[in-house]
């Protein structure tokens, strides 16, 4: 009996012992992170009102516009019931990244002349619009890689018999923004398994289906004009899996700055095109639509719409370009363009952002179908037509689904497929391009117009989309199609084509009045004649 009792004294001990160890070690391990304080939008609610009711201080809106701007958009007045929103940040997530190398400076000397690209293209423009796919834009565009038939993306990876989604055809030309972030990026990319598309949108409480939508032809009709008459590129990625910063940095320095999307406050260093072009004195401009020259990296304010400006400027991000005015001095409002076009003054190499009509969701992407047109019809109607190369893509994904894997060159991307259109007076008729390229290519090809060096290993490796052109061929005229693009809304001003017939409305009033004052004038006449 003395023996089970000591036994049982023993294993009392050791319980206790345990037991006293595991607090020991809870109450020593340190606190978990607290988690982000997250606000679900109800009908009838402004941020002013959230900051009121949840932060005791309506002026508090500005600091939930900024941790909540990638969701929002531009304007701070659209919210969306349902939606998701962080109040107060919790510790973040860190930031996931591949286990390849990054892109490295290059060290290759200046690439060959390519003599019959050179000797046909004197002028380049580039326009980068917003937040779109590939299988968004033209998944059902004859010939080109789209949608698969039968093409599903389950719900949840993770629950296999939680359904699928097909895409389906948008019946609205304005959608909530998704998000797109690079972590989401990653999450639908899925290690190549393209599976979560559906799932990182929920986690978010975003219609996760919505992902899945795509237009057609009928939306999208100057585009898809575009397509039919010069190339449509179908495998052409965006750099970077991940948001806009990011993108629109390798669009012009072929890295990004490794800060996620985030500016730090002293600035961004980095070598660009433009430095290539500068030193070899090859002219270029970076026009901007509605262009604030008072916003810099130094100079934000996140309740202005336009500060995101800095994110699709990068030059305004470095610190060598924002402290030089001569360098300051070639990014310049869109409507120097024009007038550049009128006085057959554009530069050889010409970068162009849209601002508001970026078709970045919330935004109505036949307004910025429409004002891409304008700029086009612009240059096509200047005497820079006859040897230009105007190359439209779209800066990142945006959210939406693309079906085909990208390849991963290094820690950075490739991010998912995003349109991209090569008009030229040399560009194939009708072709569809399906050599791989990003926004490197893009730099590719103005390096070997001009025998510039590459400026990292991205754009030394990538195509140079020469293949889009046809050089042996005499120049094309224009094709410009015969209608305007389809389901405009009144966007900050009248279109082209509006102002066209707000002009011949006011001359044919004007003509009609001055025939009334004439008949007016002529029976003034007739009845003093009858008096005398």
């Amino acid at each position: 009996m003395t023996a089970v009792r000591l036994a049982a004294a023993c294993l009392v001990s050791l319980v206790l012992l345990l037991a006293g160890s595991g607090v020991a070690q809870a109450a020593n391990s340190p606190a978990p992170p607290p988690p982000p304080i997250l606000y679900t939008v109800k009908p009838g609610d402004t941020l002013s009102t959230i900051a009121r009711d949840q932060l005791g201080d309506p002026g508090r809106w500005r600091e939930i516009y900024r941790l909540n701007r990638s969701q929002i958009g531009d304007d701070p007045n659209i919210l969306y019931t349902g939606e998701i929103l962080i109040l107060i940040p919790g510790t973040p997530r860190p930031r996931v990244v591949s286990t390849l190398p990054p892109p490295q400076a290059s060290h290759s000397g200046p690439l060959p002349i390519d003599t019959g690209a050179a000797s046909h293209i004197k002028h380049v423009f580039v326009i980068m619009q917003e937040n779109h796919t590939f299988d968004n834009y033209f998944g059902t565009y004859p010939g080109a890689d789209g949608l698969p038939i039968g093409a599903s993306v389950p719900i949840d990876p993770a629950r296999t018999a939680g359904g699928t989604v097909k895409p389906y055809h948008l019946s609205a030309l304005r959608t909530q923004d998704l998000d797109h972030s690079q972590n989401s990026a990653r999450a639908a990319f899925d290690g190549g398994l393209m599976d979560g598309f559906v799932v990182t949108q929920q986690h978010h409480n975003l219609p996760g289906s919505l992902a899945l939508g795509y237009y057609n032809g009928t939306d999208l009709p100057y585009y898809w004009y575009l397509a039919s008459n010069y190339v449509l590129a179908d495998r052409f990625f965006s750099s970077a899996i991940g948001g806009s910063l990011a993108n629109h940095q390798f669009w012009v320095a072929g890295l990004d700055s490794n800060q996620g999307e985030t500016i730090p406050a002293q600035g961004i260093q980095m070598t660009t095109i433009f430095d290539r072009l500068q030193g070899a004195g090859v002219s270029w401009k970076f026009y901007v639509k509605n262009y604030d020259p008072q916003l810099d990296f130094r100079h934000l304010d996140p309740t202005n719409p336009r500060d995101s400006e800095v994110a699709w400027v990068p030059l305004l991000t470095i610190p060598s370009v924002v402290d030089d005015p001569t360098k300051r001095a070639h990014i310049q409002d869109l409507g120097n363009l024009y007038q550049d076009l009128v006085d057959g003054t554009a530069p050889a190499v010409s970068y162009i952002i849209q601002g508001g009509t970026s078709e970045h969701p919330p935004g109505h992407v036949g307004n910025g179908e429409n004002a891409t047109m304008g700029i086009i019809d612009s240059i096509m109607r200047s005497h820079a037509w006859n040897d230009s190369a105007i190359v439209l893509t779209w800066d990142d994904w945006g959210g939406w689904y693309d079906h085909v894997v990208p390849p991963q060159v290094d820690r950075e991307g490739y991010g998912f497929r995003v349109p991209t259109l090569i008009i030229s007076p040399y560009a194939r008729k009708g072709y569809i391009l399906h050599q791989t390229a990003d926004f490197t290519s893009i730099l590719k090809f103005i390096e070997r117009l001009h025998g510039l060096a590459p400026l990292t290993t991205r754009d030394q490796a990538a195509s140079d989309l020469m293949a889009a052109f046809d050089f042996q061929q005499p120049p094309r005229a224009p094709s410009r199609p015969q209608v305007a693009s389809a389901g405009v809304v009144p966007a900050r001003g009248p279109s082209a084509a509006r102002l066209l017939e707000m002009y011949g409305l006011v001359s044919g009033l004007a003509v009609l009045l001055l025939l009334l004052a004439g008949l007016t004038e002529r029976k003034r006449r007739a009845r003093r004649r009858s008096e005398l």
